[in-house]
Order: C-alpha cells, then structure tokens, then sequence
C-alpha cells in the first residue's frame, strides 16, 4: 500500500493488485460530521480511462456523492495524456481516496494511440468519510492470460496483471457500510463472469459473519452480451451467446443469479447454476446473500456504444453497471451522462439510509 505523495515514476506506481491512498480533505474531521442527519448518496460510474477528465470532474462537482465507486482509472497512460486520473479527482473535489491498479499497461508499438499504456489502470473509491479495513479480492478466476505473449488481445493490447476487486469499510454519520467497487472481465463469456462475481458474494458472506451487514456491491460487471455482441469471438465466447438469446445478460443475471437467496453461511448451491455447467463451489458461492439492484434489469441500459448504432437503432447496449445493495433502505434513483459525452458509461446514484 502507498499512502500519500505524489507518483514521480513509473516505477513509484502500485504493481497489480497494490493500492495506493490519498486524503485531500482539507478539514476531514468537519467533511466526516456534514449534514449529520442526510442520507447518503452513492454513485457508482465507469469513467473510460478519464479521456474526457473535464467533463468528469465538473459532473462529480455537480453530483456532490458522498461515496463515489469508479472503475478504470488510469496513472500515467499515454492515452489519457499520462495524467493520474484519480488523484487529480480526488484533489479536485476535495476527498479520501483508495485506487487498486488491476493492470500495469505495457507501452507498445503494437498498441493503437487511443489505447496506448505506460502507466498502470485500476478501480477505486472517492469519499468524504473516513475509511478503514481496505482489502483486495486477487479474483482466482482470471480468464485472460495477459502473460502468454501469443494470446490474442495480450498481442493487441500488452499488460501485466489480472482482475482484483477494492474493498473498504466507510464511516458515515450513521455508522458503517461495506462497500465494493467491482470492474469483471469483458473478454469472455457469461459463465466465467459468474465464477468471477462468485468470489465477491463469497468475501460479503465473510464480512457479514464479522457484523458488517450493510453493504453496496458497486460496478461494472460487464453484462453485454446481448444484441450484436453475440457474435463477437471476444465479448461472448461461452455456449450462453446462443442459450440466452430472448434476454439481455442483465436480465439473465436478475433471474438466474440474484434471484436465489439464502442468509446461511455455507448455503446449497444455486441449482440455476448448477443447471449451467458451473462447478458445485461457484454454484454455492454465487448464492446471493440478499442483495438487490433497485434499478431495473432490463430498462436501466448504461452503455449504448454510439460506435454500433446504424439507422437509428443501437446494436450494442446493456446494462453493465450495477448498485447491488443489502440492508439499505433506497429513497432517491437517478442516471446520468445520458449523452455518453463524459464516458461511454451512464453513471448511477442512489440515495439511502
């Protein structure tokens, strides 16, 4: 873990897996008692590698959350103008801030400039709170193998690293709440991305024996495959392309996953799952220990790719990004960035108690 100070080299960045945390509240005990008796308000958004870093900043202004999950923030990747998305984030808006890099981004010819690396890309956590017991899920399930050099999209896209999901307990006036900021694997298919989220619920079940039994699940699970990303050899590359054809991959998780509860915990497996080919340990740890997304699985699309759109109609859309929350009462909703001019991900906020 870095705590505090600025990244002067590549060398200084956090490998996979590492986090680094930084607090620019400038007055954190008062940011800590803000409107004591207010709910909070947590917004979950995946910023594509903060190309568009001004607009971001001015949305987050005008969001005011008091605890932000964003996912795929760069540090020194020459795509995004070698600018430390987050910590200019957290500095900008005043806030804590935990970042775990996922994946050290190799410069390489072989690499396009939108996509062009040098630096490291990772998910974290933007608060007023205080935080504590900060941890990382290394996910056992890492699908690719950016390692072998012959691989396909290590060949187009070279980096170190794999998938790791940030973990962190956030002090609010009106006591704690366990949150996740979650970015699964897009270059594979349904099943594996179940084997992936299984390892989260399995960590909430852990905690939860612990006492902490508020928590918000926040992420982009990378739920797509729908629509023309059937027929993709990278973005749906499992049997479900075919076997889930009638239903967006949302609506297959609602159903098939989110569905079937269970507060025990070493619960039965989930037969849905079962069903599906998964083994009988990730059948039983996908059991959802009673989570629930209050937007709706089917209408809430948050990424309608404008590169797939042709005669009016979207080919590409879905909804990825989820708030999955257990023992919090909802009382506002909202989306944005509907123009997708900010990320090519809407952003969503809810307000709870």
């Amino acid at each position: 873990m870095v705590v505090g100070g600025e990244i002067q080299n590549p060398k200084e960045m956090p490998a996979p897996g590492e986090t680094l945390v930084r607090d620019y509240r400038d007055h954190p005990e008062t940011a800590q008692e803000r409107d004591d008796g207010s709910p909070v308000r947590m917004l979950q958004w995946n910023i594509e590698r903060g190309y568009q870093y001004e607009k971001i900043v001015e949305e987050l202004k005008s969001i005011d959350a008091d605890i932000i999950a964003l996912q795929e923030i760069d540090i020194g990747c020459a795509r995004s103008g070698n600018r430390d998305v987050g910590d200019d984030l957290a500095r900008a808006l005043g806030m804590n801030y935990v970042f775990v890099t996922e994946f050290e981004e190799l410069f390489s010819d072989l690499r396009e400039p939108d996509a062009q690396g040098g630096g490291v890309h990772g998910n974290g956590f933007l608060t007023r709170y205080d935080m504590s017991d900060i941890f990382v899920i290394n996910h056992k399930y890492q699908i690719i193998d950016w390692e072998n050099p012959q691989h396909a999209l290590a060949k187009k896209e070279p980096r170190h690293g794999g998938r790791y999901t940030l973990r962190a307990n956030f002090h609010t006036p009106k006591g704690e709440v366990t949150c996740y900021t979650v970015h699964l694997e897009v270059f594979c298919g349904v099943l594996a991305r179940v084997q992936q989220f299984s390892e989260i619920f399995r960590d909430c079940r852990l905690q939860i024996a612990k006492g902490f039994t508020k928590q918000a699940i926040l992420g982009d699970l990378n739920t797509m495959a729908n629509g023309i990303a059937r027929f993709s050899p990278h973005y749906c590359c499992d049997k479900m392309r075919f076997w889930t054809i009638g239903e967006s991959e949302g609506e297959w998780w609602d159903r098939n996953v989110f569905s079937y509860s269970s507060n025990e915990q070493e619960p039965s497996p989930n037969p849905h799952l079962l069903k599906w080919g998964l083994p009988k340990e990730v059948a039983r740890d996908a059991v959802n220990p009673h989570f629930s997304d209050p937007f709706d699985a089917r209408r809430d699309m948050t990424l309608d790719n404008p590169k797939y759109r042709f005669l009016g109609f979207s080919l590409m859309t879905g909804k990825l990004d989820w708030t999955l929350l257990r023992h919090l009462t909802v009382l506002r909703l909202s989306m944005g960035n509907d123009d997708y001019s900010a990320s090519d991900h809407k952003w969503l906020l809810v307000t709870v108690e």
